[in-house]
């Protein structure tokens, strides 16, 4: 009785999304006001040594894996659904399911949501994303800040010894 919205997690499976979600909007309000409608958060990352496999959803959880698996784990980089075996598929759709809930509001009126991000008024619109932009860090300024909290790490347990 849910639908459940599943696309790459890249810019253009968010497009995809974002339409996706204007058609339910349009012409399925009532499934999105009552809960039923689902959005697949799908990994970004592989991580992975000779014994275990973790999935991971941000760059976060990516340096999270890589420190429990220890030396020289492989990483595989996910470019979209299509690059995931059906077998790899079931690991991250059963058990470990994340389902994000499309909620809306109660006062939400759908017409004007629909409007505002879906219609003509693109400088209210650019104005709303440059106000609301995150940055996400790249590779190299996760790495550069992860091996700055071991420095500091070792370094406060030197001068504690």
């Amino acid at each position: 009785n849910n639908i459940v919205v599943a696309t790459d997690a890249d810019v253009d499976g968010m497009h995809i999304r974002l339409l996706l979600m204007t058609f339910f909007l349009q012409f399925f309000p009532d499934l999105v006001k009552t809960g039923h409608v689902f959005i697949l958060q799908t990994p970004l990352f592989r991580v992975r040594n000779k014994k275990e496999t973790i999935y991971c959803y941000s760059d976060e959880e990516r340096v999270l894996a890589i420190d429990k698996l220890g030396s020289k784990p492989e990483i595989t980089r996910f470019k979209g659904l299509g690059e995931i075996s059906p077998d790899e598929f079931e690991n991250f759709i059963g058990e470990d399911i994340r389902l994000d809930p499309v909620i809306l509001q109660a006062d939400t009126k759908i017409k004007n949501l629909l409007e505002y991000y879906m219609g003509k008024n693109t400088m209210d619109r650019q104005q709303h994303i440059v106000q609301n932009l995150r940055v996400e860090k790249d590779d190299a300024d996760i790495i550069a800040d992860a091996k700055q909290a071991v420095e500091d790490a070792e370094a406060l347990a030197n001068s504690a010894a």
